[in-house]
């Protein structure tokens, strides 16, 4: 942006100096006089108004940078919107959460270099820890790899995908004000311009990422298995199955591990899935220790309490492994 405050200062020395040479000028009677202190005049105007004209100019060139920055920003939304459409976002009350790309959430994606984070981009690298879509289409990448986005494109989902870090934006010179989040566009734009996709993230929303709980509130114990990944979940290597089940208090719960690697059963903090998990072992926790992990075989058995019904606003704990923190699930906890 111009600074104005500079330029004042510019435009009101520039007056105070311009009427001290002309009085000076005017003051003279000797022809020669008037003719050197005419020439100083012109010399010292000059150079005033160089720093002037920089600044004007300099403010015209942060303008131009924030402008071109916006348009890219608004590319790269459009481009999200249209290639990440494997499990990248859902809508709750109208506002997105769960947001990812290839697999990513975004906050990790934005903790990586400026190199790290193109070649996710580029590459279509996915995440190692999320389940992959069963149709590898459906990973955005780039031409040289067979996929859709050319060398300018790329550049929008990287300069879209860096708009939700005000600290880069900032870093990089841009003015927070003009160039804002591309993902606080995104919904709106669903709306508008792909009401099909948007319906499906709010669909996915009403349903939570672990889909409809089976109601299991007749039970006064019930059995849930680790298995082998559910199609269409994004738990890996091994999921808990149901991912999501509604209990009554009072309901044991038995967790068995089929699958052969190693789990642990932990519930996390809050009621935020998409948040980094962090553990709460108050609530249950089969252990954090190597010898207490779920093998093959291995059995972890909680007897839900009445206090767990209030650990969160909305009566849900979420849970999850600690080797592996892309296994998430949800209890939902009636009375």
């Amino acid at each position: 942006m111009v600074n104005f405050g500079q330029a004042a200062v510019g435009i009101i020395v520039l007056l105070v100096v311009t009427g001290g040479l002309l009085y000076l000028f005017y003051s003279r009677t000797n022809a020669v006089e008037k003719a050197g202190y005419g020439a100083l005049a012109m010399l010292s105007l000059v150079s005033i108004m160089i720093p002037v004209f920089w600044i004007r100019e300099a403010g015209f060139e942060t303008d131009q940078m924030n402008t071109q920055q916006v348009t890219a920003v608004t590319n790269g939304m459009q481009l999200y919107a249209q290639y990440c459409v494997f499990q990248c976002y859902a809508i709750v009350n109208n506002k997105l959460t769960n947001v990812k790309y290839n697999g990513y959430p975004i906050s990790t994606l934005n903790a990586l270099s400026d190199f790290q984070l193109q070649r996710i981009i580029s590459a279509g690298v996915w995440n190692p820890q999320a389940t992959a879509p069963t149709n590898p289409n459906q990973i955005p990448m780039n031409q040289d790899y067979g996929g859709a986005l050319d060398a300018n494109q790329l550049n929008y989902m990287f300069q879209f995908i860096r708009s939700d870090d005000p600290a880069y934006l900032k870093k990089q010179g841009f003015d927070t004000t003009v160039v804002k989040n591309g993902f606080d566009g995104l919904v709106d734009y669903l709306q508008n311009s792909n009401p099909t996709a948007y319906q499906t993230a709010v669909n996915l929303g009403k349903t939570g990422q672990f889909g409809s709980p089976t109601d299991d509130t007749k039970k006064k114990a019930l059995t849930l298995n680790i298995t082998q990944p559910i199609s269409g979940a994004s738990c890996t290597p091994s999921c808990f199955n149901p991912l999501n089940v509604k209990v009554k208090v009072g309901t044991t719960i038995t967790w068995i591990n089929t699958t052969d690697q190693p789990h642990t059963v932990t519930a996390i903090v809050g009621n935020d899935p998409t948040a980094s998990p962090k553990p709460a072992p108050t609530i249950f926790d089969s252990g954090n220790d190597p010898s207490k992990y779920l093998k093959t075989g291995g059995k972890f058995t909680y007897t839900i309490r009445a206090s767990d019904y209030k650990v969160n606003p909305d009566h849900t704990i979420y849970y999850f492994c600690r080797i592996h923190p892309t296994m998430l699930a949800e209890l939902i906890i009636t009375q």
